[in-house]
């Protein structure tokens, strides 16, 4: 099967797998929750927060207006000794509470506390050295390799239940295992 697109993490593309990887890409709980059991304390850098004109791609998936700019954070968790995970969250302007104040908080925290949010589809892929957040994670400094490729997922979550105008939370989470993740 070819993982150099995006494919939802069903049974039939996560037993394509090897297990070390889909045990890791395919986890449906909390990735902060599941590096806690590699270290005492998860640490987290927070990288980036801003407004910023999302990809076409996460535009489709927030359902955001052509020149719609979405809130932006991007984080790297830390295993016991070097970056493991690279992350990257997008939500419309209009819900940027959700991610705004967060600080070094993880976002796990949130999303599997939240009574409201729920996760609608987990797809992953392998990120290739052209992929834009290879790039990006590269640009930070968490990769050095241009030729090792990457896994990734991503997940859309959004509101259980309409607000009473209508509209419905969204947000966007793009994880990429970086080369010292256990993953590897």
């Amino acid at each position: 099967m070819d993982f150099k697109v995006w494919r939802k993490a069903t049974d039939e593309v996560v037993r394509e797998l090897p297990y070390h990887i889909a045990e890791w890409v395919a986890e449906f709980g909390s990735l902060t929750q599941k590096l806690g059991h590699y270290v005492d304390k998860v640490r987290l850098d927070l990288l980036k927060e801003d407004k910023v004109q999302a990809s076409p791609s996460e535009s489709q998936i927030l359902k955001l207006q052509p020149q719609e700019q979405a809130q932006l954070r991007e984080v790297v968790l830390y295993g016991p000794d070097a970056p493991w995970i690279f992350a990257r969250t997008l939500v419309p302007v209009s819900e940027e509470k959700l991610i705004l104040d967060l600080g070094t908080t993880p976002l796990g925290s949130i999303l599997f506390s939240s009574k409201e949010l729920r996760r609608e589809s987990l797809e992953v892929r392998r990120l290739d050295s052209n992929h834009a957040m290879f790039q990006q994670a590269k640009n930070y400094g968490l990769v050095q390799d241009q030729e090792q490729c990457l896994w990734a997922r991503r997940s859309y979550w959004q509101n259980s239940q309409q607000a009473s105008d209508g509209s419905q939370k969204k947000l966007l989470l793009l994880e990429v295992f970086l080369p010292a993740s256990p993953l590897y």
